[in-house]
């Protein structure tokens, strides 16, 4: 697949695998890749063997790269035909003809490389000039259809009475409807304002009942003492607490930025400070240790008390951080809440009497819905159990059946036999039913009583359904036949729907292409129209102006003039592009020559590489892949 979309974007590539040596096509493949400019990555052996074995996860990226840029790609592969240069060795170079034709070689590719920005930019500004006529081309039209509706609307005014007055209306009916769409947003803003105030003060109403059910039952001096609290709690943290962390986090910061600002460290430099670390720890220890061991427990009657300041110190601390833990989460939560009423601030916050008989009704509604659920499971669990019952029943009814038609007067004792075995089994697997049957104490006449009642039993509802039956069948019958006449009226119907489908869509089709030409028509003798009116207007002023200028000598011609200069003008667009054609000539020829030479010049070359090669094959033996030469001798 590397392969096919490799030759997709270079034709020059396209090499059956069948055919080709595995180290040839890991060769080719990887000299088109470096062609194309694809990046390894940092582990080049691993890709070549990625290459060679065919991995997926090498050749995938590989493929989705290719495919994400392949017009980019096939203008590389393009390029890379004539700019990519021929490895020559050292050593042939060294021969005088070689190198000469080796600098045409490179002055080749330099002035190709010249002739391609050439063609690439007159490509550009002849896609530019294109454009630009279609754009002026568009322009003209438009501009002769405002023309016509601007004659069309003065040739209506004209008839009209009181045209002054009309525009006039217009113009303030205009004015009107800005002035009523600039009140309609200054009433939007002014309700969208309300609604903002509306929405603070709801909350400051919130707010201050909070304060209001905060303060009940609390003495000012509880308020104030309580302010006090907070006051110091927020001066400590601000001033102590923060202080410090603000001061440390501006050490992190400069040791962080010197060390940004220094140059790379390296691993004996990383070592040489870990050493560092190491002794100036120890030495820190020591020193510690001397100054314990120099102080006389007697001379130091401050200790206790700074051992206490301490311990009040990092209380102090861990309150505060405690206190900053519980303020953050409480913020938290409040962002929570707010976003759970939708950023709605008038909405109600459910209480603690309201929260408990929520929870109230839903344990009555939880322990309903359990009741039922079970009452549901047990009726599901008996219609199992009688559905089951339903089919064993349905089944012995029809062995019965059987065993009563099979046996004879004779072999009764062996017909009650088999009538108590299938009772027996219905028992033992009917065993959630409430039903037991006990053969010991029941006579055999009274059995065959039974089995008698149940026969005659069964002969009645045979009797009885006997007709129903025979009704079902001849209704079966007919609905067979009936079914067999709509088959064939459906396919008729469907046959004749397509056709008229396919009918009155070409009708349709056909009705749409008419009406589409009778409107350009239409259009087309308006324009023609339109155009007519206009030369036949201007045939009449010259006229005019000519019997005007026979009668009067010096009354300049306007319109003569006129149509006399737009004739000049068009003269010259014709001359301007008549000299741009020939000059569009004579470059082509000129690239025509060039383009003969450029040939001849390959020819020639791959005539040198022919003489050259078959010089070489006389002293050895050649082989050649792609961009290297091995000579054997």
């Amino acid at each position: 697949i590397l392969s096919d979309v490799l030759a997709d974007l270079d034709c020059s590539s396209r090499v059956d695998i069948k055919s080709e040596e595995p180290e040839e096509t890991t060769i080719r493949l990887l000299t088109m890749l470096r062609i194309l400019k694809y990046d390894p990555g940092s582990d080049p052996v691993g890709f070549r063997q990625g290459i060679v074995q065919g991995e997926k996860y090498i050749i995938h990226p590989i493929l989705e790269w290719l495919l994400r840029n392949k017009e980019d790609l096939k203008k590389r592969a393009y390029l890379a035909k004539f700019l990519v240069k021929v490895e020559v060795p050292i050593e042939i170079l060294a021969d005088g003809d070689v190198s000469t034709l080796f600098e045409q070689y490179e002055q080749l590719i330099a002035k190709f490389k010249i002739a391609h920005k050439e063609s690439t930019s007159m490509k550009e500004q002849s896609i530019s000039v294109a454009e630009l006529r279609s754009d002026i081309e568009a322009m003209e039209k438009e501009k002769e259809i405002v023309m016509k509706k601007i004659d069309r609307l003065s040739r209506k005014l004209d008839n009209i009475e009181n045209k002054e007055a009309f525009l006039e209306a217009a113009r303030e009916l205009r004015l009107e409807k800005e002035r009523q769409k600039e009140l309609l947003q200054q009433r939007q803003g002014e309700m969208e304002l309300m609604q903002r105030l509306q929405q603070n003060t709801a909350s400051l109403t919130q707010q201050l009942n909070d304060v209001r059910q905060a303060s009940q039952g609390v003495t000012p001096q509880e308020l104030l003492n309580k302010l006090e609290e907070e006051l110091k709690m927020n001066t400590y943290i601000v001033n102590e607490k923060l202080g410090l962390e603000l001061e440390n986090k501006k050490k992190e910061v400069e040791i962080l930025t010197r060390i940004a600002n220094g140059s790379f460290p390296t691993q004996e430099n990383i070592d040489a400070l870990k050493k560092k670390v190491i002794e100036l720890s120890e030495e820190v220890s020591e020193l510690a240790q001397r100054g314990f061991a120099s102080k006389e427990p007697a001379d130091d009657k401050s200790a206790p008390y700074r051992q206490q300041a301490l311990i009040i110190a990092r209380k102090k601390g861990e309150i505060a951080e405690t206190f900053t833990q519980i303020k953050t989460a409480l913020d938290t939560l409040k962002l929570k809440l707010k976003a759970k009423i939708g950023g709605d601030e008038t909405a109600n916050i459910v209480d603690e009497n309201e929260y408990k008989e929520y929870i109230a009704n839903l344990k009555v509604k939880n322990t309903l819905y359990k009741t039922k659920k079970a009452q549901l499971a047990a009726l599901v669990s008996e219609s199992g159990v009688l559905a089951r019952t339903i089919d064993i029943l349905k089944q012995m009814q029809e062995t019965l059946t059987v065993v009563i038609k099979q046996s004879n007067k004779n072999n009764k004792i062996a017909f009650y036999k088999i009538v108590f075995k299938y009772l027996e089994e219905f028992t033992s697997i009917n065993e959630k039913v409430d039903y037991e049957i006990n053969l010991e104490g029941i006579p055999k006449e009274e059995l065959q009583q039974q089995i008698t009642n149940l026969n005659n039993k069964i002969a009645a509802e045979k009797t009885r359904i006997a007709p129903k039956l025979e009704e079902l069948r001849k209704a079966k019958e007919t609905h067979d036949e009936l079914l067999e006449v709509y088959k064939e009226k459906k396919k008729l119907y469907d046959s004749k729907a397509a056709t008229l489908g396919a009918t009155v869509t070409t009708l349709e089709q056909e009705v749409k292409e008419l009406t589409k030409e009778e409107q350009y028509d239409q259009s087309q003798i308006a324009l023609l129209k339109a155009r007519t009116d206009i030369l036949s207007t201007l045939l009449r002023k010259v006229e005019e102006e000519d019997s005007v200028s026979m009668e009067n000598s010096d009354k300049p011609k306007f319109y003569s003039d006129k149509l006399s200069t737009k004739i000049n003008e068009e003269e010259k667009l014709n001359s301007a592009l008549k000299k741009e054609q020939q000059l569009i000539k004579e470059i082509q020829e000129k690239r025509s020559k060039q383009r003969d030479l450029w040939y001849n010049l390959e020819m020639l070359l791959e005539c040198k590489q022919r003489c050259f090669e078959d010089q070489r094959k006389k002293d050895g033996i050649i082989k050649r892949t792609k961009g290297t030469e091995t000579l054997v001798l």
